[in-house]
């Protein structure tokens, strides 16, 4: 009977921070949006939304912490991408061939 195999704790680590990511990016994007587009009245309709406010004074750290998160959890699941997906039968077994002969 085949062990079951363990799932990499990488992958589902990197959703949610991915994520989060994409959310700050977008955020970010609409907020310089309105910065370039502030001599309209509907483009400063959100401008002091506490969203922005805050991405105005912690913006670009939180997207620099974002994306070094984002490359530790990837190097880490590409890294041990082989050890959580190894097939436990011992070696000379896992190399053996069906139609050879004992």
């Amino acid at each position: 009977m085949a062990q079951k195999k363990w799932k990499n704790p990488f992958y589902a680590l990197l959703v949610p921070v991915g994520l989060a990511f994409v959310v700050t990016g977008f955020a970010y994007s609409f907020m310089a949006f309105q910065v370039v587009n502030a001599g309209s009245k509907r483009a400063t309709l959100h401008a002091e939304h506490p969203l922005f406010v805050w991405l105005r004074a912690n913006g670009s750290t939180a997207m620099l912490v974002e994306v070094a998160v984002l490359a530790v959890l990837t190097i880490g699941a590409i890294g041990t991408d082989s050890w959580w997906t190894r097939d436990n039968t011992p070696k000379d077994e896992a190399w053996r061939r069906p139609n050879d002969a004992d």
